[in-house]
């Protein structure tokens, strides 16, 4: 539920800040980090926002490889023996989150294991009480939105999207990632861009211009995306569903299953709460 709130975090031996506001990552200040694999050493810029896997690092980064990783200020490792990742066994690595408790991922390229851990119940209240009332990416832009409470996204404002089955999300490396079956029931993968109102896809099998496809999926539960009862308000082909972080909720994002379609829209409810900007359907 809480996937898209901020997490700013300490080293946790020196105690010293890993956030990079020079590097932004998701648009938002980064966590640095050194890190090295065989010799080999750089930079990576980790997303602070919990749920996000985008980054950007010096070096190349190979699937299935673990790595170290350093505080930049200490230089001590943080690749922890006490605790492994629940799902390849590798040795986690712990950040202090500065409101209390930790924050630990896999260090093993490609596994997306992490988790959050609170010191107290009454830390994690006061912590999301204070990211979702700070606004950090979107903001009201005129007092004609201020006055009626409601948030602008505006064009190519970077969305940040998950699968409202599984909640993982499905922006990799500046692309938002589906599995994708066309009308000869070929399966492939379709990638669009992460930015509102950018039209930029590419798709792994041939899907013709003006061609409706017969699903659209998550590609790590596999589960349709497709809603057959909510129709694009364009062409009224079938419409996709995803859920979009906003500042203060999840919100339900729709867009055609068309290829060449451009419709996009929210739900009802969420309309009441957030515009987007240069679209006729709100």
């Amino acid at each position: 539920m809480y996937s898209y709130v901020s997490l700013k975090v300490d080293c946790p031996l020196c105690g010293k800040s890993l956030m990079d506001s020079k590097v932004q990552v998701d648009d938002i200040p980064s966590i640095k980090l050194n890190i090295s694999e065989n010799g080999e050493r750089g930079t990576i810029n980790l997303s602070s926002f919990y749920g996000s896997y985008n980054y950007e690092c010096d070096i190349d980064i190979h699937e299935d490889l673990i790595y170290q990783f350093y505080c930049p200020h200490c230089f001590e490792n943080l690749n922890t023996e006490e605790e492994k990742c629940d799902i390849c066994s590798s040795q986690a690595v712990n950040l202090d989150i500065r409101e209390g408790g930790e924050v630990r991922f896999c260090p093993r390229a490609g596994c997306k294991n992490h988790n959050v851990e609170f010191v107290d119940l009454s830390n994690v209240l006061n912590y999301l009480k204070q990211n979702i009332e700070k606004p950090e990416i979107i903001e009201v832009l005129d007092d004609d939105e201020k006055a009626i409470q409601k948030e602008l996204i505006t064009s190519g404002t970077f969305l940040r999207i998950y699968c409202p089955h599984c909640k993982k999300s499905l922006v990799e490396k500046n692309s938002v990632m589906f599995k994708i079956k066309n009308q000869n029931n070929e399966k492939g993968y379709l990638t669009l861009s992460p930015y509102l109102n950018v039209f930029a896809e590419k798709s792994t099998i041939f899907v013709p211009d003006g061609a409706v496809a017969n699903d659209i999926m998550c590609p790590f539960c596999e589960k349709s995306l497709v809603d057959e009862e909510d129709l694009c308000g364009d062409c009224k082909s079938p419409a996709v569903n995803v859920n979009v972080a906003a500042v203060r909720k999840m919100i339900d994002f729709h867009f055609c299953s068309m290829k060449g379609c451009h419709w996009h829209s929210l739900s009802q409810e969420d309309l009441h709460h957030v515009l987007l900007e240069d679209s006729i359907n709100w």
